[in-house]
């Protein structure tokens, strides 16, 4: 089912070279599986995209819905259900994932922040109001993971260095595309200006360009706690890989298991 508000999204026009980019990316889904397969479902994904973690476990066998503010992306991610077989375990919503969503209380036993996901609310206000949501939606035993980068001082000045070259990736019609990025860091409201785009080149030499915008809000691990607190979460563990390796300084993720209630 589609719920559908007017709500446009930057991942509209490019759809499908975000999909190009991340079709190898698996690095998260083998911890997701593990935790469903524990806590059992319904599950909700906030920021599901096209699809690359609800098919994994709806394969499984559990039933998942998933919440995303761009059409182009859920009609991708439909399509792929449809095609998989899928029909009677995915459920796709289109919203907001910091407002009320048109789902049932505590309709649901694992929650997932995937991939930066939270991160593109763009304030502090707006990631709390998300994870209250979360926390509403999430049934007695819930289960909510959240997967961020951690931003160290180190990587958060390589961003902001300079215009970077993320990739190159080839078409199955043989086209080549490049990734190029900018992003502009503001401390003060720990805000990343992002600017991608992507270059396609045809066989002839010919280039097309796409480009979108966007700002992220990155969060600290303190910073995070207390927002669990705040949007009534009661214990948390905080990791710094996907196979729940100690959060330490230098780690690259920052992963986060919260219980709605004492265990």
């Amino acid at each position: 089912m589609f719920h559908d508000p007017e709500l446009p999204s930057p991942y509209d026009a490019i759809a499908d070279l975000y999909d190009l980019e991340h079709a190898d990316h698996d690095d998260d889904i083998a911890l997701i599986r593990n935790i469903v397969s524990v806590v059992g479902d319904p599950v909700i994904e906030f920021g599901c995209g096209s699809g690359r973690l609800l098919l994994p476990v709806a394969r499984d066998g559990y039933a998942i819905s998933g919440i995303d503010n761009s059409r182009a992306m859920l009609a991708r991610a439909q399509t792929e259900v449809d095609k998989s077989g899928l029909s009677d375990q995915v459920s796709l919503v289109y919203g907001q994932m910091e407002e009320t969503l048109p789902l049932s209380a505590e309709s649901f036993g694992v929650g997932i922040f995937s991939l930066n996901g939270l991160t593109h609310l763009s304030s502090q206000e707006r990631q709390i109001s998300a994870l209250t949501e979360a926390r509403r939606l999430l049934d007695p035993r819930g289960q909510l993971i959240i997967d961020l980068f951690n931003p160290t001082h180190e990587y958060l000045t390589h961003l902001a260095s300079h215009p970077h070259f993320e990739d190159a990736r080839t078409t199955p019609d043989g086209t080549e595309v490049e990734k190029w990025t900018h992003r502009t860091v503001r401390s003060s409201t720990q805000q990343i200006d992002t600017r991608i785009w992507y270059d396609a080149v045809d066989t002839a030499g010919a280039v097309i360009r796409r480009r979108t915008a966007f700002t992220l809000r990155y969060i600290h691990a303190a910073e995070l706690t207390l927002m669990l607190q705040q949007a009534g979460f009661v214990e948390w563990q905080l990791y710094g890989t996907y196979d729940l390796d100690p959060f330490e300084d230098t780690s690259e993720r920052l992963i986060v298991l919260a219980e709605r209630t004492p265990s």
